[in-house]
């Protein structure tokens, strides 16, 4: 599915996503800096009922939240400053979030040397039209379910 979409429009979509999410869901953001990515990411957290701030994780790299009402357990990391390999993920403990039951959203997902072999849900963002739209391509891998 590809769509042009604007800011809130993008939002829309990050809470429609939201609204059947399972244990262990996979979300994997690409697109350039400014994209939309961490637009994306807060308007699906803030859904699942995260009240307080959602910075992104770029220096942080994972931001863990508990979702009381649900019992989930939602990780947003951005792999940004990662060079890729597996030795670093595994250092990291990413590899640990990757197989865990937590709900995991993933910013730069490209710096992940098996990102294409992951099960879940890419949503690509890029530049629309017009200064305020984006392009959003949706594809799940359903590799593993």
């Amino acid at each position: 599915m590809m769509e042009e979409l604007d800011v809130a429009g993008l939002e829309d979509l990050a809470r429609k996503l939201a609204a059947d999410v399972q244990p262990g869901d996979r979300f994997f953001l690409s697109g350039l800096l400014g994209a939309g990515k961490s637009t994306f990411a807060r308007a699906f957290i803030r859904s699942l009922g995260v009240t307080g701030a959602i910075p992104s994780p770029t220096f942080i790299m994972d931001s863990v939240y508990s979702i009381v009402e649900s019992g989930l357990e939602v990780h947003h990391m951005d792999l940004y400053r990662l060079q890729g390999s597996r030795e670093e993920m595994l250092m990291l403990g990413f590899e640990d979030v990757l197989e865990s039951s937590a709900v995991v959203l993933v910013e730069w997902p490209e710096r992940m040397e098996d990102f294409k072999e992951r099960r879940g849900c890419t949503i690509s963002i890029s530049n629309g039209d017009s200064p305020n739209s984006r392009r959003v391509q949706v594809e799940w891998n359903m590799a593993g379910y």
